[in-house]
């Protein structure tokens, strides 16, 4: 697969798909399931399990063109990627905390924790300010944004 033309360098990606397909995702072919990619890999580059890519904010929460090219790829070209244990334990440690997290979790869920978490990190807005925007822009309940403050606690 080393001829493929990945934005981020072949064993990045490749190395986040099997992350994803870990994790139960990491498909492209429906949109709710590049969704729950999308909102996975943004969280377990929270978590340090997988490589970083960059991710803008968009109509459903944090998204990242550069990962959806990768899966796309990946998905066209075909992969074998075996779903071992990680090596080192740290990282196996880490992975298995995302997997408890994610567990259970519906995508708009991941897609209200992941856009909070956005908002506060990279866009640095407030508690209140975030809470009110994402309120507003997902139609997210009050409930729904405390349950994702309190999910970010716990990290």
């Amino acid at each position: 697969m080393s001829n493929l033309n990945f934005e981020k360098s072949n064993d990045k990606a490749l190395f986040a798909y099997y992350i994803l397909r870990r994790l139960g995702t990491g498909r492209v072919d429906l949109f709710k399931d590049r969704l729950r990619s999308q909102k996975v890999q943004y969280l377990a580059q929270l978590f340090e399990v997988s490589p970083h890519y960059p991710y803008n904010l968009y109509i459903y929460g944090p998204y990242s063109p550069v990962l959806a090219n990768d899966l796309f790829q990946i998905q066209r070209e075909g992969s074998k990627v075996k779903l071992d244990k990680l090596i080192p334990l740290e990282l196996e440690y880490r992975f298995n905390k995302l997997k408890k997290f994610i567990e259970g979790k519906t995508n708009k869920q991941l897609e209200i924790i992941a856009t909070v978490h956005w908002l506060l990190s990279v866009v640095n807005f407030s508690k209140d300010e975030a809470r009110k925007r994402v309120i507003e822009w997902k139609g997210a309940t009050s409930d729904e944004v405390n349950d994702a403050f309190i999910e970010l606690k716990n990290l």
